[in-house]
């Protein structure tokens, strides 16, 4: 009763029994390969005694094959997004059980990882870009937007929910085995075990069924504005959307891929402090994903994504210039926290541009910007760290940010104009 009330208070009410099966599989599969691994890759490569460098360039490659297959996952048409969705699961359980084994690879460890880590990220990308497709189609269109909200809160849910048992976990296991605070098996184990939590996930999808959703009640309306556009104009915006999305996903990436180490390394931050940072700023998600509908009905998704960038930037200054814990925890609890709704008014923004069969495409090409903004920030951010430091990383990719937010502002304003005047569309 009160989790309902708390539902209709941010206008999500009861959730279909669909969405509900579908957010089990989110809560499992977001914490096995958002959650667990955010806290422990980075530190699992550095105790196998591998420097800023060469984990800069094994995140960069799987974040650019993340990127290359983003776009052909989302124009598949012979596949169905449940398909799709199983498909990547899959590739993202390999992947998780590639990266903890490669520990006792000996002369192949470093061409394990590098294939075990564009499995996953190739899995990550089929997964990611049918998420949203989906969630829209097992829903009538009068609860498209409500059910994004509850996707992204439960998925904030569960990476909080990983993030944080992930960081408690290298401590709990080193005791257990009595192991030293540098051996790599008290992180390698973790990221095991996130593989088989994918299993459960797998097994959800399955369950749910295929029929269609019920149609929307007379005279119930479809919550936005669609502003369809042809397969030539689709090309067009591709190009578009690839140069602002990437250069917007920069700073957080940079933040995402390099902060842990930077606690690690730098502020020399216990793991399990560095587990429970990653986790608030997941935690932070849900009420703020919650708040989506509303917001953007106050806001606009145009206005919001330029809100949300805005305060990426002005919290990547503090933990640029003041290495201090408190300070630059806060920072990046706030920073994963307005990823929430940079990620959700863009792609909300960018999916009403185009017709219900353009869906999968739009959302691919999102994620493919994503991955090319995260590959590359993570490969010269690598660099960036051993040849002049912390700082100048996070000045770099908050003014990347910022240029991804003016260009979005000034290639999309009157598109955003002509959606916010466009008729409601027919209802058959």
């Amino acid at each position: 009763m009160g989790l309902t009330r708390i539902l209709n208070r941010f206008g999500v009410g009861k959730i279909p029994r669909n969405i509900r099966l579908f957010l089990v599989n989110v809560l499992a599969f977001a914490a096995a390969v958002e959650g667990i691994p955010a806290v422990l890759f980075n530190l699992y490569l550095l105790r196998l005694g591998y420097g800023t460098e060469f984990i800069g360039t094994l995140n960069s490659i799987g974040l650019l094959v993340f990127a290359l297959v983003s776009l052909p996952a989302g124009a598949v048409q012979r596949y169905t997004s449940r398909q799709m969705l199983q498909f990547g699961q899959a590739l993202c359980l390999l992947g998780l059980l590639g990266t903890g084994l490669a520990l006792y690879a000996g002369a192949g460890q470093v061409p394990l990882l590098f294939a075990a880590r564009i499995v996953t990220m190739t899995g990550m990308s089929a997964y990611f870009v049918h998420q949203i497709p989906y969630a829209m189609e097992i829903t009538r269109p009068a609860w498209h937007s409500r059910a994004l909200s509850v996707t992204m809160a439960v998925f904030s849910l569960a990476t909080f929910s990983g993030s944080w048992v992930g960081g408690l976990l290298p401590g709990l296991f080193g005791g257990w085995l009595q192991l030293a605070a540098a051996d790599p098996r008290p992180y390698q184990l973790p990221i095991l075990l996130a593989a088989l939590l994918i299993v459960p996930a797998m097994l959800v999808v399955h369950w749910i069924p295929y029929e269609a959703p019920e149609a929307d009640e007379a005279g119930e309306g479809s919550g936005g504005l669609t502003l369809t556009v042809g397969w030539r104009a689709v090309a067009g915006l591709t190009l578009l959307i690839l140069v602002v999305r990437a250069l917007q996903a920069s700073g957080i990436g940079i933040v995402q891929t390099f902060a842990n180490v930077y606690f690690d390394e730098a502020l020399r931050v216990p793991t399990g402090q560095i587990g429970l940072a990653t986790g608030l700023g997941r935690l932070l998600g849900v009420p703020v994903a919650l708040t989506i509908p509303w917001l953007v009905g106050r806001y606009g998704n145009f206005k919001l994504v330029h809100l949300s960038l805005g305060l990426v930037v002005a919290f990547m200054l503090p933990l640029a210039f003041i290495p201090a814990w408190p300070v630059a925890a806060s920072a990046f609890v706030a920073i994963n926290s307005m990823g929430t709704v940079r990620y959700l008014s863009f792609i909300a923004f960018t999916i009403a541009l185009v017709s219900e069969k353009q869906r999968s495409l739009m959302s691919g090409i999102g994620e493919m910007a994503i991955g090319a903004g995260f590959a590359a920030s993570s490969f010269v951010g690598g660099y960036l760290i051993a040849w002049y430091g912390y700082r100048e990383l996070f000045l770099y990719g908050a003014g990347l940010t910022a240029l991804g937010a003016v260009l979005f502002w000034l290639l999309f304003r009157r598109r955003a104009a002509v959606l916010q005047m466009a008729p409601p569309p027919a209802r058959s």
